[in-house]
């Protein structure tokens, strides 16, 4: 289920003259973004405006999607459940509209993104897609449930004692599931045969006691939707020995499931790419490793490791414990991956649409055409360049950003005091 947009009736927006990168495949110089209710009513060049229209002037700007950000636990009031098994938790019930995480978010043009429980878990709970413009949780959602968080990084013990623990969940529920299906079946057949039997129109309605109806417990119910497939699950691999043993998990039980990748697990690139599965790169994507025996630095840059190997992949940031300030900034993550080979627009492409297919949302952002959410972010220039800055965000119609308006950026740019936000 996905929830729509939380706009209702607004006046229409005329976004003009800039150069709008529609990643449709289209890109229109000089073109007109028309906005009505939230959603786009049309994109093109020397477009009729209607006259009641705010018009906002991008004359030399960048148009493009607002930004995906595939994966992060930021945005919630406890990043992350440390009870072992807890597939029916939501992370929707911790999100705090307020969070300082949102208003970066739109400062940095993201428009949506995907909340999951933290990686410090077995099987954390559900994620969410979740519009960062807002004022109530409720008017936020994009998709209410996107995954079920599973972690291959140890909480406590070893990688033996975990992998045990979630075989065990796993296998219980695999159980419970085939006894429903062995039920249900059962209480077919006997129907069928009874149906058969009533061949007098007078027979009185048999009295014949029924099955007792198992109540399934929430915990059940989640489980069976992550084994049906009608749940995807969000494994975390923290080292390239996990990918292995995500690939078993996936395969033996049959999930739904996309990755999200430590850096070590550029080991295993090829196994992902084998699998064919969609991926979120470690935030830390370049750095130095000894090579144990030769004791030599090589450099590690996992975007080219993963592009080399044919492997589809968006990017996440770090925002605390990052090793440079620019794994902070998806824009930077894409412009790095840019650096080391990867063409400009699969890098655009790794910011917007994919990120929204990874999720399911891609009817709904990730592109301008007509018809989808209204998520823009309007850019002083090119969309990689270091020079470049958001000038405004806007999240299903709303102006929700604006740089001129900015007063802690400004604080932070000058220096000087002046009035809070």
């Amino acid at each position: 289920m996905v929830a729509g947009s939380f706009s209702v009736a607004q006046k229409p927006i005329a976004i003009k003259g800039g150069k709008v990168i529609t990643m449709t495949g289209e890109t229109i110089e000089n073109g007109t973004v028309i906005v009505r209710d939230g959603r786009i009513a049309a994109v093109g060049k020397d477009l009729k405006v209607p006259v009641e229209a705010q018009i906002i002037d991008a004359t030399d700007q960048v148009v493009m999607p607002g930004f995906v950000e595939a994966h992060t636990s930021s945005g919630m009031s406890q990043a992350n459940e440390t009870n072992q098994t807890v597939p029916y938790l939501s992370v929707i019930d911790s999100i705090d509209p307020m969070n300082s995480y949102f208003r970066d978010a739109r400062r940095n043009g993201i428009t949506s993104v995907a909340i999951t429980p933290g990686n410090s878990t077995l099987i954390g709970g559900q994620a969410a897609v979740i519009k960062t413009g807002g004022d109530f949780v409720d008017e936020m959602i994009l998709k209410p449930v996107a995954g079920i968080k599973i972690s291959l990084r140890p909480v406590s013990g070893g990688r033996m004692s975990h992998l045990a623990k979630l075989r065990k969940a796993l296998d219980a529920a695999k159980k419970k599931l085939a006894d429903k299906a062995e039920a249900k079946k059962d209480k077919d057949k006997k129907e069928s045969a009874d149906k058969k039997k009533d061949t007098d129109k007078e027979k009185k309605p048999s009295t014949a006691t029924q099955p007792e109806t198992k109540v399934e417990s929430e915990l059940d119910k989640a489980m069976f939707a992550l084994l049906e497939g009608e749940i995807p699950a969000i494994i975390y691999c923290e080292k390239a020995m996990d990918v292995g043993q995500a690939i078993r998990l996936i395969k033996e039980y049959k999930l739904d499931a996309k990755m999200v990748l430590g850096r070590d697990c550029h080991k295993a690139a090829a196994q992902v790419a084998q699998m064919d599965l969609p991926v979120v790169l470690d935030s830390t994507m370049v750095y130095w490793e000894e090579d144990p025996r030769t004791k030599e630095e090589k450099k590690i840059v996992l975007p080219e490791i993963f592009r080399e190997h044919g492997v589809k992949f968006v990017f996440q940031v770090a925002r605390s414990n990052s090793q440079t300030l620019g794994s902070n900034f998806l824009w930077y993550q894409a412009a790095t991956a840019v650096k080391y080979g990867m063409s400009e627009q699969d890098a655009l492409e790794a910011l917007t649409i994919l990120p929204a297919k990874l999720h399911g949302v891609e009817k709904f952002v990730g592109t301008i055409e007509k018809g989808k959410d209204a998520d823009l972010v309007i850019l002083s220039g090119d969309p990689l360049k270091v020079g470049t800055w958001v000038d405004k965000t806007i999240v299903s119609g709303e102006v929700v950003y604006e740089k001129d308006k900015d007063e802690q950026l400004k604080r932070l740019l000058t220096g000087e005091e002046t009035d809070s936000e």
